[in-house]
């Protein structure tokens, strides 16, 4: 991003960012969506305040300008009142004082005492570590769902927004949104005979295994038994043995087992 963008934009950053007054928002909203600043705008979806961003979201979509929506889907974390505390590091706090100065050469603590503290210090970083991943997996920002169910209300008549959701359901790093995507999209008949006829099997079998459900995998197998690739297809393998593993029927499990050679 240009610097001279974010001088010239820089009011209308400001006043997104606090997203206090709706006519405000509203105003710097249509500034930049007028001089069509995507980029700047997909920024400001990672790190705008949600009263800000669920308008962005919903002017965005009624524009049919999705590509923003899909980085705040991918990449946008929740927004918390309070900020993590840094780890901690040995001596960083008046744990141990030299009451005696030591000679020269001796150590003021204990060996023994000094590496209990370090091993203690290591454990309790490592438990913030893994408090931190977990965080992470329970990241419910509402921004987030709000973009999933934005587009949702799209798939029957946006292909743009079908592929938006697409790009959620594969790409998301948070598990839940990725999720929610991919179960929007395998419970949507349209939408999966869409993609069914349009050969597009990676991306089939990619929403099902972001779905976790095996309802979904069951509709994608129904999909792909019906529109099946061509033997010579790149793919004709993968929807092969996804049938063979998802469909309901027996004998078309057998079928697809049987042309894999099994």
């Amino acid at each position: 991003m240009d610097a001279q963008m974010m001088v010239t934009w820089s009011k209308q950053i400001e006043t997104l960012m606090e997203g206090t007054l709706e006519k405000y928002v509203r105003e710097a909203l249509d500034e930049l969506i007028a001089a069509e600043q995507w980029e700047l705008l997909s920024h400001l979806m990672l790190t705008g305040p949600e009263f800000s961003v669920r308008r962005t979201t919903t002017a965005l979509a009624e524009l049919g300008m999705f590509d923003p929506l899909i980085a705040g889907a991918c990449l946008r974390r929740e927004i918390r009142r309070s900020a993590a505390s840094g780890p901690a590091r040995l001596g960083g706090g008046a744990i141990f004082r030299d009451f005696e100065a030591p000679a020269e050469g001796e150590a003021a603590i204990p060996d023994h005492i000094m590496e209990e503290a370090e091993a203690i210090t290591r454990s309790a970083d490592q438990s913030r570590r893994i408090a931190a991943r977990r965080e992470a997996q329970l990241d419910r920002d509402p921004v987030r769902h709000h973009i999933v169910d934005t587009l949702a209300d799209l798939l029957n008549t946006s292909e743009a927004a079908m592929e938006a959701m697409i790009a959620i359901a594969r790409c998301s790093v948070f598990e839940e949104t990725a999720r929610t995507a991919a179960m929007k999209l395998g419970n949507n008949n349209i939408v999966m005979g869409r993609i069914s006829r349009a050969g597009r099997v990676q991306d089939m079998i990619a929403v099902g295994e972001a779905s976790g459900s095996m309802a979904v995998h069951t509709i994608i197998a129904r999909s792909l038994a019906q529109a099946m690739p061509d033997s010579s297809h790149p793919s004709y393998r993968a929807a092969l043995e996804h049938v063979a593993e998802h469909h309901p029927q027996e004998a078309t499990k057998r079928a697809a087992s049987k042309a894999l050679g099994r």
